[in-house]
């Protein structure tokens, strides 16, 4: 798509979002208070111009197509980033407002993002806060791409086109189901790590290709029986007993429900993995990110130092 050539309107960039985000041409026009046939003439002229089909027509609504999901993402994006322009415009040196989209670990969100709300709450009612939690991998690329303001994700060093802080030196955990014993170390040598069944996310996950890294320098064959990309799918084995797992406090304080799992810091050696505050290096902060870039990093730390997050501060 070249979209400068196109000449594609903002206009039409609004239409296509508020069609797809309504799910029906009617609900869109009566959103954005226009016509239904002028609506539906702008997203055949839209289509026209970038020689795709954006939106598959049925009775029961719409929805986009493939070439149409990546427009869209791509035009919310620049009616967000357009949107803080104005809002920086209007804003005092004071007083920041406006959009900002962090991208975050699903568990890491599910810990940070009710301190983040509530301090940005107090500090800048003005800022108005998407957190974007996915898989680090997906939130590493809308990094790259430049589709956030700022996020956090392990290998920031790996990143193009990325500037990144060091955050925290992660230390990750051995998780099971718990068995018979009702006293367990707090602790569990790699050795004995080896000697367990388990279930890890494929290497393109950092974590995996972390843990790799160990049992290459200590010369020892980890026991993957199972390798599976979905949180859920491994949440699962690992409830019933088939495999152990090997992730980050957080997502056993905030996936697993308390007395469902043991978890044990791996030592001797420790996995550990460096986690990163990190932006896109052709997308400078604004006013209102630098706000909530502050707080986030606040937050971060803060869940370190009261042991909510297994690992040691960097900054």
């Amino acid at each position: 798509m070249d979209l400068l050539r196109s000449s594609i309107s903002l206009r039409q960039l609004h239409y296509l979002v508020a069609v797809a985000d309504a799910g029906s041409f009617s609900a869109a026009a009566d959103q954005t208070h226009v016509a239904q046939p002028a609506l539906s003439r702008q997203i055949a002229m839209l289509e026209a111009r970038v020689g795709l089909r954006l939106l598959n027509r049925s009775r029961t609504g719409v929805a986009l197509t493939d070439g149409g999901a990546r427009l869209y993402t791509l035009a919310r994006n620049t009616l967000e980033r357009l949107g803080g322009v104005q809002a920086e415009l209007r804003a005092s040196e004071q007083i920041p407002a406006g959009p900002v989209t962090v991208a975050l670990p699903m568990s890491l969100a599910s810990m940070l993002a009710p301190a983040i709300l509530r301090e940005l709450e107090a500090r800048c009612p003005e800022i108005v806060l998407r957190i974007d939690d996915r898989l680090s991998p997906e939130n590493q690329h809308s990094l790259e791409a430049g589709l956030v303001d700022f996020g956090i994700v392990p290998a920031a060093d790996e990143l193009v086109n990325v500037d990144y802080e060091p955050l925290v030196r992660e230390s990750l955990l051995l998780v099971e189901r718990p068995g018979r014993s009702r006293k367990v170390r707090p602790t569990i040598t790699f050795e004995q790590v080896t000697k367990r069944k388990l279930v890890l996310p494929p290497r393109s996950f950092h974590m995996r290709r972390a843990i790799d890294d160990v049992a290459r320098v200590a010369h020892r064959t980890l026991n993957v029986a199972y390798e599976q990309r979905s949180v859920s799918t491994i949440m699962s084995l690992v409830r019933a007993g088939l495999a152990g797992t090997i992730t980050s406090s957080p997502a056993v304080d905030q996936l697993w429900a308390s007395g469902k799992v043991v978890a044990r810091r791996v030592v001797q050696p420790e996995i550990t993995r460096t986690i990163s505050l990190a932006w896109p290096r052709r997308r400078n902060l604004s006013f209102a990110a630098h706000a909530v870039y502050d707080v986030v990093k606040s937050c971060a730390i803060e869940a370190v130092k009261q042991g909510h997050w297994n690992g040691a501060p960097l900054c």
